[in-house]
């Protein structure tokens, strides 16, 4: 099995998502709709991103774009795919 898909697997979303101040609550096993600030100028007046724990994913409706918790921590910190999963690692 690939150090990716473990991560996958035992990271969950909504914890990486609570670390990168995403308003979504811990300990919630169900959708739940987020801000989200990767897209435009970074401000998203309603909350067009929704959660999905049972995949470990999340998904923005206003940049049309699906991401996972490794995506999430490229994008958010800026480094390639190894320096995400290395980060999540640690």
């Amino acid at each position: 099995m690939k150090i990716s898909q473990i991560l996958r697997e035992k990271v969950p979303v909504v914890e990486v998502l609570a670390y990168y101040g995403y308003k979504v609550r811990r300990g919630v096993d169900r959708e739940q709709q987020f801000s989200c600030d990767l897209h435009g100028d970074g401000s998203d007046s309603k909350p067009s991103a929704r959660v999905y724990p049972e995949s470990s994913s999340w998904y923005c409706f206003a940049c049309s774009q699906s991401r996972d918790i490794i995506r999430t921590v490229q994008e958010k910190e800026g480094k390639t795919f190894g320096e995400a999963c290395a980060l999540l690692i640690s």
